[in-house]
Parts: structure tokens; C-alpha cells; sequence
């Protein structure tokens, strides 16, 4: 009672009624918007209320020390402050400022994916929490291995889960957003390595690629789904026949997906839609898809312009902020230290 009685104390005296209207719209509007993504994933009523309560500490801050800014264009050593503020200003623990700064990366990530918004770099989730106590949130799990994708995909196959099979398979060759993803249809998919026309962020329109052995699986797919009146490549069965699936339901299939990886895995690892196309970006980068080769015979590795065109984005410094860090690396290799 009396630890409850702290953090209401500390809430109240940062997050006043005041000040609570002096946040920007905006900022406001998408912790909204987020907060409703959590009740569609059918989170705990404390967690989004947890959630809401540090989103709205994190928002006061802003207003009071970044110039009530959005958001979406606070940079990574404001960030960085942000963390240290926390710590050395209200004396919170490091596991209690890693918990607030896990809300806000979460709330960022889903902003980054969401159509509605004209932001493409989450440059939250590359501030590292405070040591020692570490936090993770669902959407830390940014990339996975070439590796976990192919025994996820071999599993969903054994298990007779073809579509997600498919789901998983596309999303990872193109690197493509839910949004796109859920528009694909069904047709034309076997006359070449191209779905058809989907609309991404800003109204791009393009077509999402996929490789020659999830081609091969697309057409398995569809024989052993047979003739329907259903346009959507994603279906349901129904008592009344075949559905098209809701754009949330590929939510929820990927959630399925994380669960039986973890399974494989023995530990617990959570990704969604958009951790592919972090993941994309670095196999590509990397040389990491064994299924690419070079002339030589070695997996290939393309080009930040190339990846940045499959991506489709308007700035390269946006795919270059979807990679990890190489930078000890390279630094490493410099030198020729182990």
C-alpha cells in the first residue's frame, strides 16, 4: 500500500490537470491511438493503465523540457536525456525508468507501422535502457535468423499451417508493412515474383517481391485451397464458407507465430509484422539469406540504396536506422582484433 501510495505521489506531482492541457495534440492523439491498439490485443486492463500512466509522464516531459514537441521528432541523444532525467531528477530506479522508456519504444513502434502517421524511424528502440535492470517489451525482439525463420517456417508446414506458412514467407521476402501485406490477392501470384499493386505509407503504390521457393509455396498453398469467391490471398473459414481476414487478424497470426518460435527456441522471443522488415533490412545488408548468392557462390549482400528501394523509403537514413550497429564490429575487423 504504502509503495502505491509512492507512485501515485510521483504521478500526480509530475502530471498535473495544468499541465495535462498544455500537452501537444498530437502527442496526445497518439498515445490515444496506441492505447486502443493495446485493448485490441486484449492486454490487461493494469497493463494499459500502467502503459497510459507513463505515456503521460513521458508527454508532460516533453512539454516541459523539449518544447512540447511531437514526438515523432525528438532525436536520439533527447532520448538518451530523457533516461538519465529520469534517473537523476526523480530518483527513480533504473527498472522503474526502463519500464517508461519500454512504454514510449513500444508506443513508437506502433506509430512506425500505422499507416496514419508519416513516420518511418523508430530511433527510440536504438537508446539502450539503463544497465542492470533491463526491460523488454514485445517489440525489443527486432530481428531474428535467417535460421529462425526457416525453422518457423518448416514447423508451421509440419503443423499443417500453410497460410501462416505463407503469411510468414512473404512478409519476410518483401519486407513489406501489414497494411500492404493484408492487400495482397490471390491472383496472378504464380506468373512471375511480384504480388499485385498494394498502397503503402503516403500513397506509394508498388508491388511486394517474394523468392522462388515461396513461389513454390504460394502454389501449394492455393491448390490445396482450391476454387473460392474470395479475392484476399488471407482467408478464414466460416460457418457460412470462406472470409477475407481482418487486417487485425495478421496481427494476431504473427502472435501465433512468436508463440511456436519460442516453442523451437525454448525461450521466449515476440515479434510482429514490422520485426520482419527490421529483419529484412539486415539479412539483406548482411548477406544473411542464404538463398541470394553472388557470382561467387556466397550469400549476397546488397547495397543500403537497394534496400532502401524494397523498402520504399523516401530517405536512406531511414533504412539505415532499421539495421543494428555494426559499428564494434567494423572497428574490429579494422584492426584485426577478435
Amino acid at each position: 500500500m504504502a509503495e502505491e501510495k509512492k507512485r501515485g505521489t510521483v504521478y500526480n506531482r509530475i502530471v498535473t490537470t495544468v499541465l495535462w492541457e498544455q500537452v501537444n495534440k498530437q502527442n496526445k492523439r497518439m498515445m490515444d491511438d496506441y492505447l486502443t491498439e493495446c485493448k485490441q490485443r486484449q492486454k490487461k486492463d493494469s497493463t494499459i493503465k500502467q502503459y497510459r500512466n507513463d505515456l503521460r509522464i513521458i508527454m508532460t516531459y516533453i512539454l516541459n523540457e523539449l518544447d512540447n514537441r511531437p514526438i515523432t521528432e525528438i532525436n536520439r541523444k533527447e532520448f538518451r536525456n530523457f533516461s538519465i532525467y529520469m534517473k537523476e531528477n526523480w530518483s527513480w530506479s533504473n527498472a522503474r525508468a526502463n519500464r517508461a522508456f519500454s512504454a514510449m519504444r513500444s508506443m513508437l513502434t506502433y506509430i512506425e507501422e500505422d499507416d496514419d502517421y508519416d513516420y518511418d524511424a523508430n530511433i527510440a528502440k536504438k537508446v539502450k535502457g539503463l544497465p542492470k535492470e533491463p526491460i523488454r517489451t514485445n517489440e525489443d525482439d527486432f530481428f531474428l535468423t535467417f535460421d529462425q525463420i526457416m525453422k518457423l517456417r518448416k514447423e508451421l508446414l509440419d503443423r499443417g499451417r500453410i497460410q501462416d506458412a505463407v503469411l510468414l514467407m512473404i512478409s519476410y521476402d518483401s519486407g513489406a508493412r501489414r497494411n500492404e501485406i493484408h492487400q495482397i490477392q490471390k491472383h496472378g501470384l504464380l506468373e512471375g515474383n511480384r504480388t499485385n499493386e498494394v498502397i503503402g505509407k503516403r500513397g506509394k503504390r508498388y508491388r511486394p517481391v517474394y523468392l522462388n521457393d515461396t513461389k513454390e509455396l504460394i502454389a501449394e498453398y492455393l491448390k490445396e485451397r482450391g476454387d473460392d469467391n474470395v479475392d484476399s490471398l488471407w482467408y478464414k473459414e466460416t460457418k457460412n464458407g470462406k472470409e477475407p481476414v481482418t487486417y487485425e487478424t495478421l496481427y494476431d497470426r504473427m502472435v501465433y507465430m512468436s508463440k511456436i518460435l519460442s516453442e523451437i527456441e525454448g525461450k521466449t522471443i515476440n515479434f510482429f509484422n514490422h520485426a520482419l522488415r527490421h529483419t529484412r533490412a539486415e539479412h539483406l545488408n548482411q548477406g544473411l539469406d542464404t538463398r541470394i548468392l553472388d557470382e561467387n557462390g556466397n550469400p549476397r549482400k546488397f547495397k543500403l540504396e537497394e534496400v532502401q528501394q524494397l523498402l520504399n523509403h523516401t530517405d536512406v537514413s531511414t533504412t539505415q536506422s532499421y539495421l543494428k550497429d555494426h559499428s564494434d564490429e567494423i572497428i574490429d575487423q579494422m584492426f584485426g582484433f577478435n
